[in-house]
């Protein structure tokens, strides 16, 4: 069933019957598929940038005066980002990909803690109203060489934030590679009429199965939490994706609402927690062979 928002509708288009208006729309449309085919290449030219313009750990949140401005993540050129200087001995690659009308402070924190000694970070800027196919695309050949690079990557996490998790939902999707990734979504609407991710437009969305090399995790609030979610007649987030985990999230935690943003704070933490347990648990073996 399509559920329809003001933030996640296409307008329907209509057809026009005067003979000259229509010969004006093709030419509209013939120039606007140009400068969509200059703008694919230009970002596919750009979309890996080596040298490290944001420092991660230097990040802080706006003052009040300041919070309607974009952050600094929001303010690089489309593409793949990293974040902080390359470590030599990093076994984690860490990627963040942001929701729509993102000002990007509410990655500071969830990157801050997510990010240690021996995690490489990076954060993908992309254009959320046109189709993400070249950036996917890129993505995964980024990700395959930094692999290919590293005697020490053994482990790469994807996180998507809102729209940004729906961008890794048909990311997922076309998977081929033997290389294996955990993927975490977070308040991500995968249900219905997705802004620019209609199956006309962009393609499918979602995997009809997930790759075996893919571990995929559905972090949902409750929608009741989210005026936009609330508005809608279906929870967005709920999708039965085969071979997914669903976590679903409290609606309040520590005396706060669950909204999309703490949510994002509050996967990160459990993220963080998990691998510092994995870490104790793996480091006594490694002394004792």
């Amino acid at each position: 069933m399509l559920i329809h928002s003001k933030e996640y509708t296409h307008l329907k288009r209509t057809k026009l019957e005067n003979p000259t208006m229509q010969r004006s729309c093709v030419k509209s449309r013939v120039q606007s598929l140009k400068t969509s085919i200059t703008g694919t290449l230009l970002f596919v030219a750009c979309f890996v940038h080596t040298e490290t313009t944001v420092d991660l750990h230097k990040l802080a949140l706006p003052l009040p005066d300041q919070r309607s401005r974009p952050s600094t993540l929001m303010e690089l050129p489309l593409g793949l980002h990293r974040i902080e200087s390359q470590s030599k001995k990093a076994d984690r690659l860490l990627v963040a990909i942001h929701d729509a009308n993102s000002l990007g402070f509410e990655w500071i924190r969830p990157l801050q803690r997510m990010d240690d000694d021996s995690t490489d970070s990076f954060f993908i800027r992309w254009n959320t109203k046109e189709c993400p196919k070249a950036s996917q695309q890129e993505l995964s050949k980024k990700i395959l060489s930094l692999v290919d690079s590293s005697h020490t990557i053994d482990e790469v996490t994807l996180v998507g934030h809102g729209l940004g998790g729906v961008y890794l939902s048909q990311f997922a999707r076309d998977w081929k590679s033997q290389v294996p990734i955990n993927v975490h979504i977070v308040a991500a609407p995968l249900r219905g009429t997705l802004g620019i991710f209609n199956e006309q437009d962009c393609g499918e969305i979602l995997p009809k199965q997930l790759p075996p090399t893919i571990r995929f995790f559905q972090w949902r609030i409750d929608s009741t939490q989210y005026d936009l979610y609330q508005k809608m007649s279906e929870d967005p987030q709920e999708v039965d994706l085969d071979g997914s985990l669903v976590i679903a999230l409290p609606e309040v935690y520590i005396g706060k609402t669950v909204d999309p943003t703490y949510a994002l704070e509050i996967v990160a933490a459990r993220l963080h927690a998990a691998r510092i347990e994995v870490r104790e648990t793996v480091a006594p073996d490694e002394q004792n062979p």
